[in-house]
């Protein structure tokens, strides 16, 4: 599931995605996210850290507590290591910041639908 209120970065990771064959459910807001997960078991979110309504690290520590093992790619333009550091503690598996390479996002989708743990930030 991707979750991000700019249409054109939901169309580049959707088509990325779909282009390895992933199935992609795609959300505006963390409202809809909430309303989504009640319909929907993904089985990855990548979620961004800016949004109307409820805050990607919000939401975080939302699917922290109510989903534990859902993974969930955190991804952001307004990143740091003060927000890095927060999106991990608050449950992230990954911490993305925009610009990032396509590449690096899928193998961090890959490794985690494949079932490993941990969390990973991009360089």
């Amino acid at each position: 599931m991707i979750v991000d209120d700019d249409a054109e970065m939901r169309r580049l990771l959707r088509d990325t995605l779909a282009l390895e064959g992933i199935t992609v459910h795609e959300e505006t807001s963390g409202e809809s996210l909430i309303e989504a997960l009640e319909r929907d078991a993904p089985s990855l979110v990548v979620l961004d850290k800016e949004l109307p309504g409820p805050g990607g690290l919000d939401l975080l520590s939302y699917l922290s507590r109510r989903h534990p093992s859902l993974p969930v790619v955190l991804i952001t333009a307004f990143g740091g290591p003060v927000a890095r550091a927060e999106a991990l503690q608050r449950g992230a598996r990954v911490y993305l910041e925009k610009p990032f390479r396509v590449g690096a996002l899928l193998d961090h989708v890959r490794r985690l639908l494949g079932g490993c743990a941990g969390p990973r930030t991009d360089p």
